[in-house]
């Protein structure tokens, strides 16, 4: 049997999926809390569902840039890359970060880090900034100067920043690194091909537009980020839906009629490279 959950139930699942807890775990919860037997995996589809919802109005809105959604950012920008485990082996996440305001601009999941994986990132990144950075810094693999030449320029200057020690982390973006590679922890392993891209795109949505950083003085990325205060100044999950659903009703709906794509540039399709 299928259940019309509320805004308010979605963004619940979210938000305690997004802080690390399993489906299994969320599935016992939302019974006891809301009297719903949800099986986890009707949840991770809905899940899905509502990522891809937000992710879709989120970007256009940021691509628009109109004052409530025009992004201030720096013009020193990083660039990095880890890997997660999923069934059949290991992706990596290619995210590219404004230093100022810790604002993560441009997400790729791939298997390698390639060229193209990288231009994918940071044409994703340069179309919700609607600018190119003075600076990029990088932990010095090679394949980097020429994705940049791509997309940037001889705009951009590409620095490498290493901080000392076995490792060779690179700059400040590690911190990031640790932040996702910690709330990933108890997801165990991202799911099939399919589905991963959109579970690691919530993540950054998560990150970027929901979780609170001590290292920011207790605001998100995004009230960094963005000159005014988006829609009425709550900064979570329940916003982000009540964002995609006008979304959907208004601007959906209405480039439909006029036989234009649905939605801006989704970067779903292009995130699995």
């Amino acid at each position: 049997m299928g259940y019309k959950l509320t805004l308010e139930q979605s963004a619940f699942i979210l938000d305690v999926f997004y802080a690390g807890l399993s489906l299994r775990k969320i599935s016992q919860i939302f019974r006891t809390v809301y009297g719903l037997p949800l099986s986890p995996a009707t949840i991770l589809r809905r899940i899905l569902w509502w990522v891809t919802d937000v992710d879709i109005a989120t970007t256009y809105f940021l691509e628009k840039g109109e004052p409530d959604f025009k992004l201030d950012v720096g013009n020193i920008w990083e660039i990095d890359e880890m890997y997660f485990p999923y069934k059949k082996g290991k992706l990596l996440l290619i995210i590219v970060r404004d230093l100022k305001t810790a604002f993560v601009l441009g997400a790729i999941l791939a298997h390698t880090v390639t060229r193209e994986a990288i231009k994918s990132a940071l044409i994703a990144a340069k179309a919700i900034a609607h600018k190119c950075p003075l600076e990029l810094r990088c932990d010095g693999l090679p394949v980097y100067e020429g994705a940049v030449k791509d997309v940037f320029g001889s705009s951009t200057k590409l620095s490498v920043h290493k901080r000392v020690g076995k490792m060779g982390q690179n700059q400040s973006i590690e911190g990031s690194n640790g932040v996702f590679k910690s709330r990933f922890k108890t997801m165990r392993s991202l799911h099939s091909e399919e589905k991963s891209p959109i579970i690691m795109k919530g993540l950054v949505i998560d990150n970027n537009w929901v979780r609170y950083s001590t290292v920011l003085f207790g605001r998100t990325p995004v009230e960094l980020a963005l000159n005014k205060q988006p829609i009425d100044g709550k900064h979570s999950w329940l916003m982000l839906l009540e964002l995609a659903e006008y979304y959907r009703r208004n601007i959906a709906n209405s480039r439909k009629r006029n036989g234009k794509s649905k939605g801006g540039n989704s970067t779903l399709d292009s995130f699995l490279c």
